[in-house]
């Protein structure tokens, strides 16, 4: 998931990392068209939030800007993204701007939630998304 803003360079190199490891790369973004970068580059999206849910991806990474996580802090499906990532034990990385936002949607840290605050951290949630779930989760999510 990105905002306007997105740390360019923080993109560009989780977008490698994954690409490298043979994993397709969608990005998410509150409009159809896309996002600009934090460099002033236009990133298109492959979905909007609304119309592609975190179900669909074996993990997400939220790397928003501070007026994106503005923008997103009360959007339902923004926040039903990320309780449905968290609930089904996904690996969750985020910018340190999208923690507020994480925690409107019942996210709590774990080893499972990795924070991203420079390029240099892509490889620790790269290594992680390798074993597809944080299973430990799994017993704390509350089941209704």
């Amino acid at each position: 998931m990105v905002s306007d803003g997105v740390d360019a360079s923080l993109l560009q190199a989780l977008q490698a990392a994954f690409t490298k490891e043979g994993a397709l790369v969608k990005l998410v973004a509150p409009m159809v068209g896309g996002v600009e970068a934090s460099d002033g580059s236009w990133i298109t999206a492959d979905e909007k939030i609304d119309g592609g849910p975190s179900v669909v991806f074996d993990a997400v990474a939220v790397l928003l800007s501070d007026a994106g996580a503005k923008l997103l802090a009360e959007e339902a499906t923004a926040r039903d993204f990320l309780a449905d990532a968290f609930a089904h034990c996904k690996f969750i990385a985020h910018t340190a701007a999208a923690m507020p936002m994480l925690q409107n949607a019942g996210v709590t840290p774990d080893a499972g939630v990795i924070e991203l605050s420079a390029a240099r951290d892509v490889a620790s949630f790269v290594k992680a998304c390798g074993q597809l779930r944080f299973w430990e989760r799994e017993s704390k999510v509350k089941r209704v």
